[in-house]
């Protein structure tokens, strides 16, 4: 599977993977419900990493661009993802974590001529946000035994998603996408009781490099 297939081609071709992509979605610890939808209605896509044979992340970049120029409907009242399937981490510590993720978004980076350039001080700025080729992406990182109890995940995996898909849903009527962000975040308390951990609580830096590996760098906890 080297290349961009649809949920309905993964149950097609690979349904171990399918399944675990479906056990995931319908974990009871996994909260986003904007990532239900998108699975269930076929608008979730898949790159299997694991079989590149080339230039790594030069793939893996080219591939997100084909993604955003061939699957995106920039007006549609849909969450698209790309998740890509990632060869597991051989440990699952915070700063494994952290430094796997990190690396992988500046390696990324490298591949965007425009723009190479990228740190991790830059990362962890307050301001920023994940941008190739003058697009701004918001990458997810899950894996299993992951500290953080939402994040865990069958397979080692980033979700991750054009921001004008964010967007886009903002602008939908009826307050279709503060409805779904509620029903998420009542999710989450329900999981942890109303006792969320320091990332999701209001102390949290709210930095968006949280979100890609899911807890607060500067404040790290085990939530499980």
């Amino acid at each position: 599977m080297n290349q961009i297939i649809s949920t309905n081609e993964l149950f097609e071709g690979n349904k171990s993977l399918f399944q675990d992509i479906e056990e995931l979605i319908k974990s009871k610890n996994f909260p986003c419900l904007f990532a239900l939808n998108s699975f269930h209605k076929n608008h979730m896509y898949f790159y299997d990493t694991r079989e590149i044979t080339g230039s790594y992340y030069e793939e893996i970049y080219n591939n997100l661009l084909n993604f955003w120029a061939n699957f995106i409907n920039p007006n549609g009242k849909t969450f698209y993802t790309i998740i890509l399937i990632l060869n597991p981490i051989s440990k699952t510590s915070h700063d494994t974590i952290k430094n796997f993720v990190f690396s992988f978004l500046i390696n990324l980076k490298r591949q965007d001529i425009a723009s190479p350039n990228l740190t991790i001080d830059d990362i962890l700025n307050s301001d920023f946000e994940f941008r190739l080729s003058n697009t701004t992406w918001f990458p997810v990182f899950l894996c299993s035994n992951h500290p953080t109890l939402l994040r865990n995940s069958p397979i080692t995996l980033i979700a991750i998603q054009p921001k004008i898909t964010f967007d886009n849903l903002k602008k939908q009527p009826n307050e279709f996408y503060e409805k779904v962000r509620q029903a998420t975040h009542r999710r989450i308390n329900n999981i942890y009781k109303n006792n969320k951990p320091f990332y999701l609580s209001d102390k949290s830096s709210g930095i968006n490099a949280i979100q890609y590996i899911g807890f607060d760098p500067n404040h790290i906890e085990t939530d499980h």
